[in-house]
């Protein structure tokens, strides 16, 4: 009985199961992978900076070349050299930005979150979908609900893996920003599936099933009825 129960949500139960597995498996990487996943962003900041030092002298010359071929009066080139200064003062403090102070510390926290995600939100839709089972909504909305759930728990959490590995090279926004295309439909996902359980409850709670618009996502009995 208990396994009919569980058929329309099987295959998300799984997916919720598989990032749990994940999940660990992240942990354990990271656990045996932490000085050189932490050495290697460490290396990369200090690359980057030595380049960002080389940036100034470079303008200068470049600068000084552009003065010397220039018939125009130099206070307006004065004035195009320090706002182009501050520009790029501005674009380097902005994408180096780091919450911790270290961008290879907030690299490392992301990665990091990957794990917490995988194994939280692994085991938050194992829990719903098995709410969902129980309720007396139709098989074929389920399975949707089984998908869904699935699915935003598989690839919420490495987004914030990929994030991780990027937040040196682009900064953390432009990391943030780079990985929304994946960011955005697994919380669209996760939501959506939340909403849509919330309704469901709500609906059960109050008795609603009978009513015109929402009979045909319930059985006709409450229950578990297939």
């Amino acid at each position: 009985m208990n396994s009919t129960i569980i058929n329309p949500v099987r295959h998300g139960l799984l997916m919720a199961v598989a990032a749990l597995i994940f999940g660990a498996l992240w942990a354990a990487y990271m656990g045996t992978h932490h000085e050189q996943l932490h050495g290697a962003f460490e290396t990369q900041v200090a690359t980057i900076q030595s380049t960002d030092k080389q940036h100034p002298i470079e303008e200068m010359s470049m600068k000084s070349m552009q003065m010397d071929h220039a018939h125009h009066s130099t206070l307006p080139t004065a004035h195009e050299h320090g706002q182009s200064h501050h520009e790029t003062d501005t674009q380097v403090n902005e994408e180096q930005h780091s919450h911790s102070g270290n961008l290879a510390q907030d690299a490392m926290q992301r990665l990091l979150r990957g794990h917490i995600h995988f194994m939280g939100i692994g085991v938050l839709s194992a829990v719903l979908l098995l709410i969902t089972a129980f309720t007396s909504l139709k098989d074929g909305w389920k399975k949707t609900l089984g998908f869904t759930f699935g699915l935003g728990a598989l690839l919420y959490p490495p987004a914030w893996i990929l994030m991780g590995f990027r937040t040196v090279e682009l900064g953390p926004q432009a990391a943030e920003a780079s990985v929304m295309w994946l960011f955005g439909p697994a919380v669209a996902l996760l939501l959506i599936s939340l909403f849509a359980l919330f309704v469901v409850l709500l609906v059960e709670t109050f008795s609603l099933q009978k009513a015109v618009f929402i009979r045909q996502f319930f059985h006709s009995e409450t229950g578990v009825s297939s």
